[in-house]
């Protein structure tokens, strides 16, 4: 019930202002209590009056006094909760909402204020339009509906891993819808272009108000992805620069397991920052996909394809096939790039239509070609390495003009020594890396000195001359050894420096050019796709195939939603944010600017319950003055009021804030001591938490209905506050995000586990790790670092828990195919064989999950048949096995002690029935 900004959550309680009326009538009919007073008989024959006289009553001004008390007590067991003015009104709600990928880090916010809002509309019985700046299924009609369909809209909105579209919206917002109307805008904060336009149709609307994430959560998203001498490094953008910013960023194998850690700073006013990984060639080429940790956005998690792995590198055939292989130049550059690259040999033909990262020509195999030129002009990396060949002629594709002839030292007839190698340069790619003193150049191809040499030299040897030059060519680049390939010019071949050399230059070359390319044949078709939350799933409905030759510059959209797509064996990314998008902020002008999560509506219970609790001390007050009970002097009233106003400071000071919770908490988990409850743990994820109510509450419906266990409620678990003893089991969706525990809770846990309870930790990730592969759930990982988890194992086929109501041997839930851990000792004496910890990623609440009309909520992968049937089975079963403990193990041994006491003849007399055999516990069976 709503009085303008002042809304009652327990409007029933105002029924108590019913009762002032009989109060008034009791308090007026009941005269004070009469003074103490020794009784004088002549003294009254003295004074004896002969008129009538009226008896004495309550005084008016002590009758309103307690009226007013009453009054005030009613209003605030009512719970008024009074809210700004401008949260409130009598015009139409425009609610617009971003739901694009900038808008999931802080989506539970955004949920959160829009319920607030719904909720006040519907107190104030006000109509809604609800415009998401996305419409899933076409452009459908914006109009007005009542408030309570809107909240049943925002329960359904999830954020989508696209940008907004907010010029889309801009044309389906009539003017008749927006005049007149209070326009609340639920925004990422980010202008993708079309903000203006948005605004400009918003003119009409009555008010307009802006809702805005703090500059500490505004989205972030990633630029261009570069290769270093190192590792690689990613570029992050951002569009608020008001704060400073750390974000932990996570390079991820194949298989989901965590390759290297970088951080990405943003100092203040910063725009761009970076996060460089320093792996060596072997990790770097196995990193599948880059996110920003914490962060549950499509756009911050970077996804990487064939482009990105082992690069391919071409050999260019030669001349010296009648070479032995261990006097062959290609011997020492195929040992030093097989374990971090894969090596194609062939003729000029075959190496251009593999498009290699890089190719690599001997002077053997020096050839000028227009197919080659064209590929380094293309982009392509040539790698040459000089000889004789190139001495005696001039060539086309060097990326320094050079003096032909070359330079003996250390002959017979040589004028200088050999030499060594000079140190690097910092600008050199090869920068860093240590020079033995034993590597020497004997011979060499000098290049001509200009400042055009100096600026492309990446190597010099001790007396200034390079040694490793390179240049840009077209699109390409030309890297020269001016030595050959094999030691027959230097030693460098033969040392440890030459692999690294040629392992730092291989990520300055392009990529695979082996997913987006006009050879391919075949439409790209999606596989894995990312939701706004940044997960990889089953690619939705509306999904369909790329062609070849639109990939490279297709957006990511409804239709071809960003994740992994394959063409045959290939496989190739479509991120939410191209590299080159730049995004700004909102421009707020004429907007009203409200940030998300600062509604700080004010309660007035506690201050209402302290008004009455002061005004029943002054009424006592008052009564022991009008009773005589107290002096009359002043120094009396004064101290006696002193005391009673001491007395209710004191018992109000902690009352507003705790009272509720004393009370409650100690009523609520007495309660609980009597009733079975079924109880899940409070992530603070609201999505999350409503979703383990919502599961377990469906499981409760079904235990209602098929067995005899009846669990009367579900309850929220705070682990800081909240007694754990009265729950068989609390089932505990753990985030990725996971924080470690205090050292309080640790203990309570581990007591709670070690006196016979159950936690069952759900990762919701099956899907990944059948994506990804075995991989350390972050979450997990903290956890188990406090937590006294016993040894685990897959439950065998005979578990008890496979057999406590159902037979079952699968453990569905969202996800059918993940597995779960149970303790490997199934003894448990201690514990009446129930397991401590159950673990699984298969999302068992979502499985669950029904609403009050007791409709699924949830949608399933639908891996196996009647899979939600078969959800339900092993929540019961799980139910049973937490409460009944090992009531039906017998069962596992039945064919074992069924063989053990022999087979019975029943047509056999009884003296020839077999004996059963004793069993004791040394037998064996």
């Amino acid at each position: 019930m709503t009085f303008g900004p002042l809304t009652f959550l327990e409007p029933l309680s105002l029924l108590g202002l019913l009762v002032l009326p009989i109060i008034w009538w009791v308090l007026k009919i009941t005269p004070p209590r009469p003074k103490e007073q020794i009784f004088p008989p002549l003294r009254l024959l003295y004074d004896l009056k002969k008129e009538e006289e009226t008896p004495q009553s309550t005084p008016p001004w002590l009758l309103l006094f307690r009226l007013l008390m009453g009054a005030l007590l009613a209003l605030a067991l009512a719970k008024p909760i009074l809210f700004s003015a401008k949260e409130t009104g009598n015009k139409p709600i425009v609610m617009i909402i971003d739901n694009g990928w900038a808008a999931a880090e802080n989506w539970a916010l955004v949920e959160r204020e829009a319920a607030a809002i719904i909720k006040q509309a519907v107190s104030d019985n006000r109509s809604v339009a609800f415009a998401p700046t996305i419409q899933k299924f076409g452009n459908e009609a914006i109009k007005f509906a009542p408030a309570k369909t809107a909240l049943e809209q925002i329960r359904k909105l999830n954020p989508l891993p696209l940008d907004a579209k907010r010029d889309d919206l801009a044309k389906r917002l009539s003017a008749d819808i927006v005049s007149g109307a209070d326009v609340i805008w639920l925004s990422d904060g980010l202008d993708y272009g079309y903000a203006s336009a948005l605004a400009d149709s918003l003119k009409s609307a009555d008010q307009l108000n802006i809702y805005l994430p703090t500059s500490e959560t505004a989205p972030i998203y990633p630029g261009a992805i570069s290769e270093t001498a190192e590792g690689f490094r990613v570029i992050w953008k951002r569009a608020d620069t008001n704060s400073l910013r750390t974000v932990d960023i996570v390079a991820f194998g194949g298989r989901g397991q965590v390759l290297g850690r970088a951080k990405a700073s943003f100092t203040a006013k910063a725009q761009s920052t970076d996060s460089a990984f320093s792996l060596p060639a072997e990790l770097r080429n196995r990193v599948a996909r880059i996110q920003a940790e914490g962060i549950g956005s499509a756009a911050t998690t970077l996804l990487l394809d064939d482009s990105w792995g082992r690069p391919l590198v071409g050999l260019l055939n030669g001349s010296d096939a009648n070479v032995q292989p261990l006097l062959s130049e290609w011997l020492y550059i195929e040992k030093a790039l097989s374990p971090v690259a894969d090596i194609y040999k062939g003729d000029l033909d075959q190496l251009v239509a593999v498009s290699p990262s890089v190719i690599i020509m001997s002077d053997r195999a020096r050839t000028i070609s227009p197919e080659l030129t064209k590929y380094v002009e293309n982009g392509g990396m040539l790698v040459r390495f000089a000889g004789d060949k190139l001495a005696k002629r001039a060539d086309p594709l060097v990326p320094v003009d050079l003096r032909y002839g070359g330079r003996d030292l250390g002959g017979a007839l040589a004028w200088e020594t050999p030499q060594g190698l000079a140190p690097f340069a910092p600008d050199s790619p090869f920068y860093g890396l240590s020079i033995r003193e034993d590597i020497k150049v004997k011979k060499q191809i000098m290049a001509r000195p200009g400042s055009q040499t100096d600026a492309r030299t990446w190597a010099r040897l001790t007396d200034g001359s390079p040694i490793v030059t390179s240049g840009k060519f077209g699109l390409g680049r030309i890297v020269l050894f001016h030595v050959t390939a094999g030691p027959e010019w230097s030693d460098l071949p033969l040392s440890g420096l030459y692999v690294n050399m040629l392992k730092r230059i291989l990520p300055l070359a392009r990529p695979n050019v082996t997913t987006t390319t006009s050879k391919g044949t075949g439409d790209w078709t999606p596989q894995r796709t990312l939701d706004g939350f940044g997960r990889l799933g089953t690619p939705p409905i509306t999904a369909t195939p790329i062609a070849n030759a639109d990939f490279a510059k297709t957006v990511p959209s409804l239709e071809h939603p960003p994740g992994l797509y394959q063409q045959g064996t290939r496989r190739a990314a479509l991120n939410t944010v191209n590299a080159g998008n730049t995004y700004e902020l909102i421009k707020t002008e004429n907007m009203n600017r409200q940030v998300y999560g600062k509604r700080t509506p004010q309660s007035l219970s506690g201050i209402l319950l302290a008004i009455v609790a002061l005004m029943l001390a002054f009424d006592v007050l008052l009564s022991l003055l009008a009773s005589g009970r107290l002096g009359t002097s002043l120094r009396a009233v004064g101290s006696s009021a002193a005391i009673l106003l001491a007395i209710v400071i004191f018992a109000l000071v902690p009352a507003q804030n705790s009272h509720a919770q004393s009370a409650s908490v100690q009523d609520r988990y007495s309660v609980d001591a009597l009733d079975l409850r079924l109880a899940y743990i409070i992530t603070g994820d609201e999505r999350t938490d409503q979703m383990s109510e919502d599961g377990l509450y469906g499981l409760i419906t079904e235990l209602n209905r098929r067995t005899t266990i009846e669990p009367v409620g579900v309850r929220g678990i705070d682990l800081e506050t909240d007694n754990l003893e009265y729950y068989p089991f609390l089932y505990w969706p753990v985030p990725r995000t996971q924080k470690p525990l205090s050292d309080a809770v640790a203990r309570k846990l581990n007591q709670y586990m070690a006196t016979g309870g159950t936690l069952v930790l759900d990762t919701r990730d099956a899907d990944r790790m059948r994506l990804l592969g075995a991989e350390v759930h972050p979450g997990l990982a903290v956890l188990s670092k406090q937590l006294e988890i016993p040894k685990l194992g897959h439950p065998p086929f005979d578990h008890v828990i496979t057999k406590t109501f159902f037979l079952i041997q699968q453990y569905p839930g969202r996800f059918a195919e993940g597995k779960i851990w149970v303790e490997a000792d199934q003894r448990g004496s201690a514990r009446d064989g129930v397991s401590s910890v159950i673990i699984g990623g298969n999302d068992w609440a979502s499985a669950w999950a029904k609403d009050k009309k007791g409709r699924a909520i949830a949608v399933l992968e639908n891996e196996i048949p009647r899979q939600r049937e078969m959800a339900y089975r092993f929540g019961i079963n799980l139910a049973m096995y937490t409460l009944a403990g090992n009531y039906k193990s017998d069962q596992v041994h039945a064919a074992t002690l069924v063989k053990r006491l022999g087979t019975l003849d029943e047509n056999a007399p009884p003296s020839t029935q077999p004996k059963p055999k004793i069993i004791i516990e040394e037998d064996k069976p």
